[in-house]
């Protein structure tokens, strides 16, 4: 076990919820920290009470009239005059909420709180963290307040002038890839969905990249539905090799969206947790620690124990085989419909790790990967 690892975490999450039927009304955080301590997995001194950002901190990314903006929706729960048409503030994919600045706040302050923890040597997970879909002054996909984008910049004011970003959510960073477009000092890879088929549609596609000198580094890998877990560990293999021939970071972000799991009702992806794991054991095998973020996740089961399984590797835990009777109530606990009521989904509650989701490595995948280096 390495006794040095944290988790940032808190049971405030569960007061700070999206609305009714929003995606993101799902318990996460509060649930991981639930099924951990259920399970034996985790000790009280390894959880790290998660802090609020500051203004200041906010201000790393995003504008001060959007931050004041989210203020005042926040003070009223309601839509301030022209602040949807502004901000994207309200409409049904960003609503006004208690999680919408309160627990934006709690989760960015959290991933600066990982960052710190690397600082001194102790590696941390921050679930909350990896809201990479909003821009400097608009909310979008979700997301309100760009935590990764304000991590790297934490970072770069401690002197780092060469910063790698990996995101292995389901769906594109585009707030990211925005933020640091024609930027030669951070790198940005995705792995993602094709935006010819899924979230945010205009952008994530393949020709948006930059190879330095003025133009920034950025590296899209889009991917086909069905993608299983050979495929994706193929993918992300084959892009950190693009990746470290060009560009030497000296620390990266890593955000670890698991929406890309089977089970997930919003992408179109069919990884195992076994294959999200051997993911980033992969990344950290080639890039020792770095800092360490959730994101995207619509699922509260397959979360709960993807997550759970990062937190055991970072920790040094070999993870249970089955999970025990205490973790399996928490996780019946929750109340969540499956979209497909047919399928039958009670390995969830039993076993903690999925078989391998392998399989052939698609001559559309290989074609994907062989126009990155055409390009």
């Amino acid at each position: 076990m390495n006794p040095k690892a944290k988790l940032i975490a808190s049971f405030k999450y569960k007061k700070l919820r999206y609305t009714k039927n929003h995606p993101l009304r799902i318990p996460r955080v509060s649930l991981l920290l639930d099924f951990l301590l259920a399970m034996n997995l985790i000790s009280p001194k390894e959880i790290v009470e998660s802090r609020e950002a500051t203004r200041e901190e906010l201000l790393l990314f995003h504008e001060p009239g959007y931050i004041d903006t989210l203020i005042e929706a926040d003070r009223c729960q309601c839509v301030p005059k022209g602040a949807r048409q502004r901000h994207n503030i309200g409409s049904y994919e960003n609503p006004v909420s208690p999680a919408m600045y309160k627990g934006s706040c709690l989760a960015t302050g959290s991933s600066l709180q990982a960052a710190e923890s690397f600082l001194s040597g102790v590696p941390a997970f921050n679930p909350a963290g990896g809201m990479h879909h909003a821009f400097r002054d608009k909310a979008n996909g979700f997301c309100f307040i760009n935590d990764p984008v304000i991590t790297l910049e934490f970072l770069r004011k401690r002197g780092f002038k060469r910063l790698l970003y990996i995101d292995l959510d389901a769906h594109h960073c585009d707030g990211v890839q925005e933020a640091y477009y024609g930027s030669d000092e951070v790198f940005v890879l995705s792995l993602h969905q094709s935006p010819d088929y899924a979230f945010p549609f205009k952008r994530g596609f393949m020709e948006e990249r930059g190879e330095g000198r003025g133009r920034g580094f950025n590296l899209n890998v889009p991917l086909p539905k069905g993608v299983n877990d050979t495929e994706f560990l193929y993918a992300l293999e084959f892009s950190l090799d693009y990746v470290l021939e060009r560009f030497k970071p000296e620390v990266y972000v890593l955000q670890l969206g698991t929406d890309a799991l089977l089970e997930d009702p919003l992408s179109k992806f069919k990884l195992s947790n076994l294959g999200f794991l051997e993911a980033f054991r992969l990344i950290r095998s080639r890039l020792g620690e770095g800092v360490y973020l959730g994101g995207g996740g619509y699922h509260p089961v397959a979360l709960a124990r993807a997550w759970a399984l990062i937190w055991c590797e970072l920790s040094g835990r070999e993870a249970p085989v089955e999970i025990n009777e205490e973790g399996r109530k928490v996780l019946e606990a929750v109340e969540y419909e499956e979209l497909d009521e047919e399928e039958d989904r009670s390995y969830l509650y039993r076993k903690l790790l999925d078989e391998s989701r392998g399989g052939h490595i698609r001559k559309e995948v290989k074609e994907i990967l062989r126009n990155l280096r055409k390009i």
